[in-house]
């Protein structure tokens, strides 16, 4: 993921215009229900977009954090700016420093980096060693890719290549910036998300459509309708422990 030190402001860009990264901001703004004065994490925070919707709502403390320094240095920029409360650190998330326990982590497209089923495993209980017992995680995790038959670029995505080997593929992509911003990840499927959150302890996952925003003059039904066919991701919902049931009356 240290390539996010090279993309920059690039990817700024790209998560302010793309397609897919608006329904999935709006598909995780409709699943944090009420989070006020929960403590949160926000893994993988980029330039602290998602994080900033966190302390917004309400959340204390708020802590963001990602591997790239220079994701970092941007998402400062930002609470320099306009102060919110979030501490960010550098850090990958299999060996984070010591902190206390939170209520909620959020990820969005974390895990797709991770190269092998070990690495996966090691993300999610990096995740779960960090919340407390009744804690859970939102992640945003990418579809497996339609490409070569299909492609998400109508949606800001261009995938140019899926190269076959080691436990999983790695696709090759680039945002519809201009120019263009390649990245790289990793073509998990979803039923390999779910088996390494499971063995990383979490008791239960459960599995999302991603959401569209409402129609406006730059994209319409049609066009949401065209996204909900083809989503480029998912969102996953991973609990350390279920709640308790509620005793019957008697």
């Amino acid at each position: 993921m240290e390539q996010y030190d090279s993309i920059g402001v690039r990817f700024e860009e790209s998560k302010s215009t793309a397609a897919f990264s608006a329904a999935d901001t709006f598909t995780l703004r409709g699943a944090l229900g009420e989070i006020a004065g929960l403590s949160t994490l926000d893994i993988a925070c980029g330039y602290g977009y998602n994080t900033r919707l966190l302390a917004e709502r309400g959340a204390r403390p708020v802590v963001g954090v990602d591997v790239s320094v220079e994701m970092v240095r941007l998402a400062e920029k930002y609470e320099a700016r306009s102060p919110l409360g979030i501490d960010y650190l550098v850090a990958d998330v299999a060996d984070l420093p010591p902190l206390p326990r939170f209520d909620l982590a959020t990820a969005v497209y974390l895990f797709n980096y991770a190269p092998t089923r070990a690495a996966l495993r090691s993300m999610f209980r990096g995740i779960r060693a960090a919340l407390t017992d009744h804690g859970r995680l939102l992640a945003i995790v990418p579809n497996p890719t339609p490409f070569p038959e299909g492609n998400y670029e109508e949606f800001g995505l261009r995938i140019l290549e899926r190269v076959p080997g080691g436990d999983v593929p790695l696709i090759r992509q680039e945002f519809t910036t201009d120019p263009p911003t390649p990245l790289e990840d990793y073509e998990w499927q979803l039923a390999d998300y779910e088996l390494a959150a499971k063995q990383a302890g979490f008791d239960t996952v459960q599995w999302s459509p991603i959401r569209t925003p409402p129609p406006d003059g730059d994209r319409n039904e049609a066009f949401w309708r065209r996204y909900r066919e083809h989503p480029v991701s998912s969102l996953m919902t991973c609990c350390r422990r279920e709640a308790p049931e509620s005793v019957p009356r008697q």
